[in-house]
């Protein structure tokens, strides 16, 4: 736990077996017995379970806002694992608000408005929108989009879309209007952040762009028909190596392609596109975000060294926001990371966030899909990292 000015940023992380009792755990190492203003709740699909979901809840005092979700794995400044990680953010000062928006119940648009709405309840200075989407149902950045058109420019979009250990069978999140614990499958969350300090956002990514731009001829959403005026699939294993037929065995394409992205300009440099999907019959190629036609667009190729640095930028850049000392972050690691840096890297990868922290705490998960929209990130990210600096 880290305390300035009397605010407090806590986590609690345990790796106990049966999940109600990892939730309580981690609860109150978070907590630490001071009453919380939000708590962040992110578990191993295994832990993720109405018991653990009230276990939390009821180890904070049983009258807390709460907001979590399913990942691909934790981590904390102890390092990571598969379990439960608990933060809690209280003290004089911190205000929150949340909502919920079932699967289904609305479009994703919608959606974004309704989890931006809770910045309705939050009158001060500093103030951020949590977004915690589901990767896995249709396109966030269309969530993204929504709660911009609430937030606007003057208020930053931070996040994460939940995980499911990488099986690819849906997602899981929990909340708490402070009363009544919910556990509800393929949600969208949104929690208001009010501070009277700062609140600082990074993202970074480390890839850079290889070879000659490519025009998207013929897309809908995130699936990719034409670059160049050829089929995308022919273009794609083309110029990436992959053999003609690659695109009929769907998990080794998702194999061969999760770490072979493609890079989508902006002004400020490159959003990337993970292509987790190919339809050999029309030749297409799909990603997790939209790629509209008429974009121009990259194969990007990461530096281990840049692509291993990422978290530790992201953290950076985020506690450069504040002008002043942090008391936590929050980081939103992507899933594919895992695979593309191997358990080495990625264990380096968070040494170097604990050397850019100390004694600081931190906590997060890896993800299915990064959030970070302010004036220079547009919002859903994919191979990235996130991160939230509080103060």
């Amino acid at each position: 736990m880290h305390n300035v000015d009397e605010r407090w940023f806590g986590v609690g992380r345990s790796l106990l077996e049966d999940p109600a009792e990892a939730g309580a755990q981690a609860c109150r190492e978070a907590t630490a017995g001071r009453q919380p203003t939000l708590l962040l709740v992110f578990a191993a699909l295994r832990h993720s379970t109405p018991a653990m979901a009230e276990a939390v809840h009821a180890a904070a005092g049983g009258d807390v806002l709460m907001i979590g979700c399913s990942t691909a794995g934790e981590f904390t400044s102890d390092g990571r694992g598969s379990g439960v990680v608990v933060t809690a953010l209280g003290g004089p000062g911190f205000t929150a608000s949340v909502r919920a928006i079932e699967h289904d119940s609305m479009d994703l648009y919608e959606a974004g408005v309704t989890a931006a709405s809770s910045l309705d309840d939050i009158d001060a200075e500093h103030r951020v929108v949590l977004l915690l989407g589901d990767g896995r149902s249709g396109d966030q950045q269309e969530m993204v989009r929504g709660a911009y058109s609430v937030a606007g420019a003057g208020v930053p979009l931070v996040g994460a879309c939940a995980a499911d250990d990488l099986t690819q069978t849906g997602t899981v999140s929990f909340f708490s209007d402070g009363t009544t614990v919910r556990v509800l499958p393929n949600a969208v969350l949104g929690a208001a952040l009010g501070s009277p300090s700062p609140l600082g956002v990074g993202l970074a990514h480390g890839w850079h762009k290889i070879g000659e731009p490519m025009v998207v001829t013929r897309s809908e959403g995130g699936k990719i028909y034409e670059l160049d005026g050829e089929p995308a699939l022919d273009t794609y294993l083309r110029r990436t190596g992959g053999a003609p037929d690659l695109g009929d065995d769907p998990g080794a394409f998702l194999t061969f392609a999760a770490v072979r992205p493609l890079g989508l300009a902006r002004r400020t440099g490159e959003d990337i596109r993970i292509i987790f999907e190919a339809d050999p019959a029309v030749r297409s190629i799909s990603g997790l975000a939209d790629t509209p036609e008429g974009a121009m667009v990259w194969f990007m190729e990461g530096d281990r060294e840049n692509v291993v640095d990422a978290a530790a930028v992201a953290t950076r850049e985020a506690i450069g926001e504040l002008g002043g000392d942090a008391i936590g972050v929050l980081v939103f690691d992507c899933s594919v990371r895992l695979i593309a840096l191997g358990g080495d890297g990625v264990d380096l990868a968070g040494e170097r966030v604990r050397d850019v922290l100390k004694p600081v705490p931190y906590s997060g998960f890896f993800s299915n899909g990064e959030i970070v929209r302010r004036a220079n990130a547009k919002g859903m990210h994919h191979l990235s990292v996130a991160a939230l600096a509080v103060s």
